[in-house]
């Protein structure tokens, strides 16, 4: 019976000269080398790579068996309804009659227009037309017919020399009038205008129907600008008070941490004496927590302004995060996991810690409704790190897990950019995570300057939920009034954001 040798295959990027030999089935198959074993996933389900390769092969070959099965007629058929739909078939048909509906729409009104303006005009000319009379045919025939002819006989009466007939012209004078004649009345004019009814304009421009159904289109409401600020510090981390309007600010290797309001005013100012890496903020008491690299401990600022040390961990903590159930989540350098507030590991019901494995993680947060956790791994690189490599198995992440860390799913394709880092991913850097009200995860994306929306249940990148057209947003948290803080470059500018999906910034370098 020949035995088949595990041979290294070449290629490991993290450990240079070093060949595949395993895969690991807790990373999704990814292939690692001897190295990577100790390095990062120990611990790990592993499995030989030619075994990998043979399952891979057998299963390549079951897909051709199917796919020589395949109905090409279907295929073909799906194929012309494919050039129907997009090439100036069904959809071309009804823009073309919305257009057209549209186009009658604007000449109808246009015509109301027109009639209504026609009626101003000819009562304009009614009007000249009254006032022309008035001014030059009556008043003139009434002042030269009528009273000059009568002022200068009774004038000439008046004379010493005439003889006056009092009587008759007395007479005259109680049957006569010297008031002139009546003018034409003009017209009045005014234009009262009609209700816009967005109801009324929709039923008479017409429905799209989708599958017989009315769809109605709704638009993404444009973010409002509640406040932005320049800080006097460098920060990375930014995380909000569950009240008031205050946030703490801290960055990798400061030593001090601040609380600032919403317009960008210190409130706090607290040294640790020893380099803080990250902090979080207890949903439920409000105060601020931190983690040390120096020592590996996890401290909590107390009501006073000290900071006390709770506990300390095995391995260099990362990142930091205070459940909603008064728990601490702590990123270290290979794994996730979960502490009492006065540091017991927290089991996972048959008796193991809880616990997620993971190379850096280096900004965490939990969903307030779901329970749910969420960590960025930047699997040890930094961002010109990442950027200088060429293609590459390694590729930053968002990992979410539920409340007692497992895994839900990995995101690493944002839909980005077309620039690749792998065969298959785009490149893409993640750095810091929240959780919006809908149990969805909020992620800066580094490469974009954007914050991507990602479906909490499957892991779908959703849409663009924000842009930045000069800074790149760093870190990001959400209050619980719905405003976000979005810190952008590496500290220095934040901006707090209503319903926010794009906004040119204003801010200069």
């Amino acid at each position: 019976m020949a035995v088949r040798i595990q041979s290294p295959v070449p290629g490991c990027t993290r450990h240079p000269g070093m060949g595949f030999v395993y895969v690991c089935e807790s990373c999704e198959n990814k292939l690692i080398c001897v190295d990577c074993v100790t390095d990062s996933h120990n611990g790990h389900t592993l499995g030989k790579l030619t075994d990998h390769v043979v399952d891979q092969k057998r299963e390549i070959q079951q897909y051709v068996h199917e796919l020589s099965k395949t109905d090409t007629s279907k295929i073909e058929e799906l194929k012309d309804v494919r050039v129907y739909e997009t090439n100036g078939g069904r959809y071309q048909k009804v823009i073309s009659d919305i257009k057209r509906q549209g186009k009658q729409m604007k000449y109808d009104i246009d015509s109301a227009i027109a009639l209504l303006v026609k009626m101003c005009t000819e009562s304009e000319k009614i009007n000249r037309d009254i006032s022309d009379k008035n001014e030059t045919a009556d008043l003139t025939k009434h002042l030269r017919e009528d009273l000059k002819p009568r002022l200068d006989r009774h004038e000439q009466e008046l004379t010493p020399d005439a003889t006056v007939d009092v009587t008759t012209l007395g007479r005259e004078m109680e049957n006569t009038s010297i008031d002139p004649p009546s003018p034409g009345r003009l017209q009045t004019v005014e234009f009262k205008p009609g209700t816009v009814s967005s109801e009324l304009l929709e039923r008479m421009l017409g429905k799209v129907l989708v599958d017989g159904e009315v769809q109605s289109y709704k638009p993404i409401p444009f973010p409002v600008l509640l406040s932005d600020f320049k800080t006097s510090f460098l920060f990375d981390v930014c995380r909000t008070c569950p009240t008031g309007d205050t946030a703490w600010f801290s960055h990798w290797g400061d030593e001090y941490v601040y609380r600032l309001d919403i317009k960008g005013n210190v409130k706090e100012e607290i040294k640790c004496e020893l380099e803080v890496q990250a902090i979080s903020v207890s949903p439920t008491t409000g105060r601020g927590w931190l983690c040390v690299c120096e020592d590996q401990s996890i401290r909590e600022i107390t009501t006073g302004g000290a900071i006390v040390t709770r506990f300390t961990v095995h391995h260099t903590p990362a990142s930091l995060c205070i459940t909603s159930d008064d728990m601490a989540i702590v990123g270290m350098e290979g794994e996730i996991q979960i502490y009492t507030t006065d540091g017991r590991a927290v089991s996972d019901g048959a008796g193991s810690p809880c616990r997620q494995m993971a190379v850096w993680p280096h900004h965490l947060a939990s969903c307030k409704q779901t329970g749910d956790v969420a960590a960025v791994d930047s699997e040890g690189l930094s961002y010109d790190e990442y950027i200088g490599m060429e293609e590459s198995d390694i590729q930053p992440h968002v990992i979410v897990m539920d409340k007692y860390l497992n895994r839900k799913f990995i995101v690493k394709d944002f839909g980005t950019t077309e620039s690749k880092g792998t065969a298959n991913q785009p490149k893409c850097y993640p750095h810091d995570v929240c959780f919006d009200s809908s149990g969805d995860v909020l992620v800066t994306e580094t490469v974009t300057k954007s914050v991507r929306l990602i479906d909490g249940s499957t892991g779908r990148c959703m849409k663009t939920f924000y842009e930045s057209y000069v800074h790149v947003p760093c870190c990001i948290s959400l209050h619980e009034d719905g405003t976000f803080w979005i810190g952008h470059g590496t500290g220095y500018y934040m901006a707090v954001l209503g319903n926010c999906h794009q906004l040119a910034e204003k801010w200069e370098d």
